[in-house]
C-alpha cells in the first residue's frame, strides 16, 4: 500500500511530467524566439507579425531560404497568390525596404505534407560580400552626422549620392554606387535608402514603371526625394516634395503608398 507521502511525491512527479512534456510541445508549436528552427527545419511562430520579423532578418542575413509555419498561414498566403504576392513584398517594403528593394527573385511554396507551412527562397542582387562591403561604407558616411538633425541627415544622405555618383546604365546595383560611384536609378534609390536605414530613418524605395525613387518620413509626414533626378539636375528640384511638386512620380502601383500620410506640399524647416 502507498503511503500518503508516497502519493502526494508520485502526483507531483506526474504534474512536473505533464508540465514538462506541455512545454516542450509549446516551445515547438510556437516559437517565442522566431528563427530557431526545429528538428525538421520549420520555423513555428505565433502569427504573420513574428513571421515578418523572420522573413526580414533572413532578408538582412541574405538567407537563401526560410520555411515558417503559424496556423492560417497557408490560407494568407494563397490570397497573396491572387495578386503575385505584391501585396505582401508590400508590406515587407515598408518595414524592412532595403533589403526587399534588393531581393532579384523570390519562390513561395506550400508544403502539403506539413499543414500551414510556407517556404520562401529567396535570390538577391547583391552577394554577401558586397553586403559587407556595403555595410562597412555606410556605417563610416552614418558617423558623420551622428546627432544631428533628421533634416540634415537626409540631405546629408542625398549630398552623399548626387556627390560620388554618375548615371551608367551598366551598373545595377547599390553596390557600385558606393564602390565605384556608378549606377542607375534603382542603385541610386536603393544606396539613398540603405544610409537612411542606418540613421533609423523610415524610407520607402519605390518603382514605378521606368524608374525608381524614394518617399522618407519626416515630422510625422512622407516626402518624395530623387537622388538620380537631383544629381542629373545639379539642384534639389527633388528633395523632400509634397505630392503636388513631383511630377512624374506617381506611376507606381504600389498600395503602400496609398495608405502612408504623403504631405500634399514639400517641406519646410
Amino acid at each position: 500500500m502507498f503511503s500518503d507521502k508516497n502519493i502526494c511525491l508520485l502526483c507531483l512527479e506526474l504534474y512536473l511530467l505533464f508540465m514538462f512534456g506541455f512545454l516542450l510541445f509549446s516551445c515547438r508549436v510556437y516559437s517565442k524566439e522566431p528563427g530557431v528552427p526545429s528538428t525538421d527545419g520549420i520555423v513555428f511562430v505565433k502569427g504573420r507579425k513574428d513571421a515578418v520579423t523572420l522573413i526580414e532578418s533572413t532578408l538582412k542575413k541574405h538567407g537563401e531560404s526560410v520555411t515558417i509555419s503559424y496556423p492560417g498561414i497557408t490560407a494568407e498566403f494563397n490570397r497573396y497568390k491572387k495578386n503575385n504576392y505584391s501585396d505582401f513584398l508590400d508590406e515587407l517594403s515598408l518595414h524592412s525596404g532595403y533589403y526587399a528593394g534588393i531581393i532579384s527573385g523570390m519562390c513561395i511554396s506550400f508544403d502539403d505534407s506539413v499543414k500551414d507551412s510556407v517556404t520562401f527562397q529567396f535570390n538577391y542582387m547583391t552577394t554577401k560580400k558586397q553586403e559587407k562591403y556595403i555595410t562597412r561604407k555606410v556605417k563610416r558616411i552614418v558617423k558623420k552626422y551622428r546627432g544631428q538633425s533628421t533634416y540634415n541627415r537626409i540631405k546629408g544622405a542625398h549630398d552623399y549620392i548626387t556627390s560620388h555618383t554618375v548615371y551608367d546604365a551598366n551598373y545595377y546595383n547599390p553596390y557600385y554606387v558606393f564602390k565605384k560611384g556608378k549606377g542607375i536609378c534603382m542603385s541610386y534609390a536603393l544606396a539613398f535608402q540603405r544610409i537612411l536605414t542606418e540613421m533609423k530613418i523610415p524610407c520607402i524605395y519605390v518603382k514605378g514603371d521606368n524608374h525608381a525613387w524614394n518617399m522618407v518620413k519626416i515630422d510625422g509626414d512622407w516626402y518624395g526625394v530623387d537622388v538620380t533626378w537631383d544629381d542629373s539636375r545639379g539642384s534639389y528640384s527633388c528633395f523632400l516634395k509634397g505630392t503636388g511638386d513631383f511630377g512624374g512620380h506617381d506611376n507606381s502601383c504600389s498600395k503602400v503608398l496609398k495608405r502612408i500620410r504623403k504631405s500634399k506640399y514639400s517641406y519646410k524647416r
